[in-house]
């Protein structure tokens, strides 16, 4: 307090410039029938290196299930299911998530 009964106080703010947002995108998300079941293809990339990708889906639901590497931050998952899902969700271990509703 100054002696005029005003107080100072001094606060220090720290930014991250360098902290960098995931994403993730969505490459391919197909489902083809065949043999009385189908294969739910799924392929997506990161903008991290460092970041882990793993999709579920809902209705058939598929529990969240990690995503093979196949290099240059590009994950891959083939599952067999019947019938096509209603919706695929890709989320990464760095908070990203997209989820579509158009399964080709």
């Amino acid at each position: 307090s100054s002696a005029a009964g005003s107080s100072f106080d001094t606060v220090v703010l720290t930014i991250n410039p360098s902290a960098v947002v995931d994403s993730i995108t969505l490459e391919e998300v197909s489902w083809k029938s065949g043999r009385g079941s189908g294969l739910l293809t799924v392929i997506a990339t990161t903008n991290m290196a460092s970041s882990t990708l793993f999709m579920s889906a809902t209705n058939p639901n598929i529990a969240t299930i990690a995503m093979t590497p196949q290099g240059n931050n590009r994950f891959q998952v083939v599952v067999s299911l019947r019938p096509a899902p209603q919706s695929v969700t890709v989320s990464s271990s760095l908070g990203a998530s997209v989820t579509t509703n158009t399964i080709g």
